[in-house]
């Protein structure tokens, strides 16, 4: 597997959620529900698209591709914005 500079940011990312969230109790779990989802969007985008590729949703077929990076940038947004949260929530909290 080939760790890329995307891939390693986001564990980094997610190491400092774990970090900031010891104080949350269940906290562990509340990361880990919200970061797998989103670091799989991030690791594997191709594989994504290609699970939705032609699937129906509301009487209409996927038939487009959706860029990599699109779905990958998508990820990083609400590990992003979930991470801040964690952080401010702290900030908040005194």
């Amino acid at each position: 597997m080939n760790l890329s500079p995307s891939r390693v940011l986001s564990l980094v990312v997610v190491a400092a959620a774990y970090l900031r969230s010891w104080w949350i109790p269940s906290g562990f779990w509340v990361v880990t529900l919200v970061c797998a989802p989103v670091l799989a969007l991030i690791w594997f985008p191709e594989q994504i698209d290609a699970l939705t590729f032609g699937a129906w949703y509301r009487g209409y077929q996927i038939d487009s591709h959706t860029p990599g990076i699109a779905i990958a940038a998508l990820g990083w947004v609400f590990l992003l914005l979930f991470a801040a949260a964690l952080f401010l929530a702290r900030l908040s909290a005194k």
